[in-house]
């Protein structure tokens, strides 16, 4: 008999911790909503803990239990920008792209465009908070941050070119890879900034600036156009 009751309060005690964290879920998640639709649509600056408590129903001082700081909540909106973005770089020295293939194949070319595409209309919003809005945040030099990272990647992919193809020329300066990183940032910004950009407009400007990339760092690394490619 004390088995069995024993059993029950123990059931008790489970089902209402399990009670509380679905209640606690739930409360994340209407934050996280509620803070992504207010920043997105109003600004970072713009919206106070107050109003994300008013528009949650959710007690002010409840929500610090939860973030302890609006930069907390930004950091929700932002995470699957960020990922993407750290998702380009770690793609960026695949062994698909190690090839000379990548100056000639229009699949290549069709492909990354798509890519390209893909995180701009996906996260365009995000984009434009992240430029406008994250001074005196955590995040403000979250681009500076981005761009050496990307310098790095640049610089091991023409050591890794050279090494597959020792007759390539890639002795190009660190300071050109970092320039050419943070163009292809401000390319970002252009399009998130220029909200009257439609989808057709975007995808021709991104067509349009991959065969430019495409065509300089073939002249630069001197790829030999009679090598049937």
């Amino acid at each position: 008999m004390r088995s069995e009751k024993l059993c029950e309060f123990c059931s008790q005690k489970l089902d209402k911790v399990i009670t509380m964290q679905t209640t606690k879920e739930h409360t994340r998640r209407l934050l996280q909503d509620t803070a992504r639709e207010a920043f997105l649509r109003k600004g970072f600056k713009a919206v106070s803990m107050r109003e994300i408590s008013r528009l949650s129903g959710v007690g002010l001082s409840n929500i610090y239990n939860y973030y302890p700081c609006k930069d907390d909540l930004l950091a929700i909106v932002l995470r699957p920008l960020f990922e993407a973005m750290t998702n380009i770089l770690e793609k960026h020295n695949c062994d698909k792209n190690l090839s000379l293939e990548i100056f000639t194949s229009e699949e290549y070319l069709r492909q990354s465009m798509q890519e390209v595409m893909g995180v701009i209309t996906r996260y365009r919003k995000e984009f434009r908070l992240l430029f406008l809005d994250a001074r005196d945040t955590r995040f403000e030099d979250y681009w500076e941050r981005w761009i050496d990272k990307s310098t790095i990647t640049g610089i091991d992919y023409l050591e890794r070119m050279k090494e597959l193809y020792p007759e390539l020329h890639t002795s190009v300066s660190p300071f050109f890879i970092h320039f050419i990183s943070s163009w292809w940032v401000s390319m970002m910004r252009e399009i998130a900034l220029h909200e009257e950009l439609s989808s057709e407009d975007i995808e021709c400007f991104i067509g349009e600036y991959i065969l430019f990339s495409t065509g300089g760092w073939k002249r630069l690394m001197k790829v030999d156009h009679q090598r049937g490619l």
